[in-house]
C-alpha cells in the first residue's frame, strides 16, 4: 500500500470512530445523568469574589446550572469558557449559572474570570460547606429545575457550547417557557 492510501485509510477510520463517538455522545443520557426523581437541591448561601451573597433560593424560577471548579484544575478552568458561551448562546431569563470554587486556595480566580469574561456569578465554597452535593471530583455540574429539584449531573469536563449541549440546554428551557405561558 502506498502511504497516500494508509493516510486516507487512517483518516477514514478515525474520522468513522469520532463520528460514532460524537453521536453516542449526542444521546440526552450521555450529554448529562439524570438523577433520581424529587431529589431537592440543597439550599446554600455564598459570597462572590466581590463579598456580594448569594443564595440557591433567589434563582427559583429558572433551570440553574451550578459547575464545581477549582484553581487547581486546569480543565476547570478551561470549561468555564464554553459555560459563558452556552450561557451567551441560550440568552435566556429562565436559564442562570452558577461557578462554585471549591477550597480556599483563591488565589487567581478574579484572573480567570476576567480572562475568560465570566459575566455569571462565581461563588467562593472556601470552607467546603456544600460537601452534601455529592461532588466526586472535580469539575462537577449539576441543573437544577424551577421548584429546586435535582435534574441532572455531570462528573468531569463538557464542552457546554457544543450543538448538542446548546440544544439539551434550550429545549429544557423552552419547554419550561411553554408549560409557564400555558399556566398564564
Amino acid at each position: 500500500m502506498k502511504i497516500t492510501q494508509i493516510f486516507i485509510l487512517t483518516f477514514l477510520v478515525f474520522s468513522i470512530n469520532f463520528l460514532l463517538v460524537l453521536n453516542a455522545s449526542a444521546d440526552n443520557g450521555r450529554l448529562m445523568d439524570q438523577y433520581p426523581p424529587g431529589v431537592k437541591a440543597e439550599n446554600f448561601k455564598l459570597h462572590d469574589i466581590n463579598g456580594n451573597t448569594h443564595e440557591l433560593n433567589m434563582f427559583r424560577g429558572k433551570y440553574v446550572l451550578i459547575n464545581f471548579w477549582a484553581m487547581s484544575c486546569n480543565v476547570c478552568k478551561s470549561e468555564m469558557t464554553t459555560l459563558q458561551s452556552a450561557y451567551d448562546l441560550i440568552n435566556s431569563d429562565d436559564f442562570a449559572i452558577l461557578a462554585i470554587h471549591a477550597g480556599d486556595n483563591t488565589d487567581g480566580v478574579a484572573a480567570v474570570i476576567k480572562i475568560n469574561e465570566i459575566t455569571y456569578p462565581v461563588l467562593i465554597d472556601s470552607q467546603l460547606e456544600l460537601g452534601g452535593w455529592g461532588v466526586p471530583i472535580l469539575p462537577t455540574t449539576f441543573i437544577v429545575d424551577p421548584e429546586g429539584n435535582i435534574l441532572y449531573r455531570a462528573v468531569g469536563t463538557r464542552v457546554w457550547n457544543s450543538p448538542f449541549m446548546v440544544d439539551f440546554l434550550q429545549n429544557m428551557v423552552a419547554d419550561q417557557e411553554m408549560r409557564v405561558s400555558q399556566l398564564n
